[in-house]
């Protein structure tokens, strides 16, 4: 009698919540515990098993990746994976780095020896085999190490491995607000409206980016990478959604979409979706209106983070030189300098 495989069986989920607050050599944020303790509770409600863990050293956010990767791939091909942090995070010369509380930071160098590379735990759990893996980083506070003068604001863009979405509580570059009454706008939102059933992923990563763009006035929009495969929902019929495609409208439905909206409809539908196409139909429709500002911002934020990106990526002395030619006044033309001399 054969086996059956092991995606015919109930799907499996598994996450991982981390919250450091308590900097011993960095400035101490309010939230991220709380963020965290509501965040597992909603994950335990949603029928997640959660490693949680606070105010984590370096050796401790390193064994609780490889413990949480080690019961992902006990759960088996079907499960969901996820892995939320909340805390300081760090972008130096295109890498990201999550900092554990202890992390003694004055030197890039120490940077690098003193903290945890997000692409050494995404590559951790691109290794073993799942349905899908969900990421979220409320992570964008602020440098946190002043003496660091290479780091840039916020976090850089990350590509998504094959079967992965990857949320940023903020814009690539940009700082996201530790908030008050107890959660980040971020995390506040994202409890706030993940709980309605049947709402595929992606979507929801819509509504939560509307959501505190319009709770901050403007002040932060978050933003995602995602190579999914098929969908998922935290609430609602789960077999559905690993047979379904993620829903992705296209592109080309914008221009019939716009001129029917109100400039204020249709500034929430292109925030919403949080593409550069959309982005520039807004600016061509509603060039003068007052919310053009905040989209051309976030355009050319968008653009430039892309493009230093693409850089990095190929990291060659000819990429750095070409993004430093292109966008000689950005955050990230120092580092373009310093890498096309010497690339990593």
């Amino acid at each position: 009698m054969s086996r059956q495989p092991a995606l015919q069986g109930p799907e499996q989920r598994v996450a991982l919540v981390i919250g450091n607050s308590n900097y011993q050599n960095a400035p101490q944020l309010a939230n991220p515990d709380n963020d965290a303790q509501s965040m597992a509770q909603f994950l335990n409600s949603a029928g997640f098993e959660v490693i949680s863990a606070t105010d984590l050293t370096q050796n401790d956010m390193l064994r609780v990746v490889q413990d949480f990767s080690a019961k992902v791939a006990a759960h088996g091909p079907n499960t969901v994976a996820m892995v939320y942090y909340a805390g300081h995070g760090v972008q130096l010369a295109g890498e990201n780095y999550l900092v554990p509380v202890d992390a003694k930071v004055s030197s890039p160098t120490e940077l690098v020896n003193n903290s945890v590379r997000l692409v050494d735990v995404m590559s951790t759990l691109e290794t073993i085999p799942s349905r899908m893996r969900i990421v979220i980083l409320d992570a964008c506070r602020n440098n946190p190490f002043p003496s660091l003068t290479d780091a840039n604001r916020g976090l850089a863009i990350v590509d998504a491995p094959n079967g992965s979405i990857v949320g940023y509580s903020t814009a690539p570059g940009a700082e996201a607000l530790d908030g008050r009454g107890g959660h980040s706008p971020y995390t506040q939102a994202f409890l706030s409206v993940a709980r309605e059933p049947n709402v595929p992923i992606e979507q929801l990563f819509k509504r939560v980016r509307l959501e505190v763009n319009h709770t901050t006035d403007g002040a932060q929009t978050p933003w995602e990478s995602s190579s999914l495969t098929s969908d998922f929902y935290f609430f609602g019929d789960t077999a559905v959604a690993a047979d379904r495609p993620p829903v992705k409208a296209p592109v080309v439905e914008v221009a019939s979409n716009l001129p029917s909206r109100s400039a204020r409809q249709a500034y929430d539908y292109v925030l919403s979706e949080g593409n550069p196409e959309y982005y520039q139909e807004f600016v061509r429709m509603y060039p003068h209106d007052p919310l053009c500002d905040h989209i051309r911002w976030l355009l050319a934020n968008l653009l430039m983070a892309e493009a230093w990106h693409k850089a990095v990526l190929a990291n060659s002395p000819l990429a750095y030189k070409t993004f430093y030619d292109s966008y000689a006044s950005s955050p990230y033309a120092t580092p373009a300098l310093k890498l096309q001399i010497e690339p990593k």
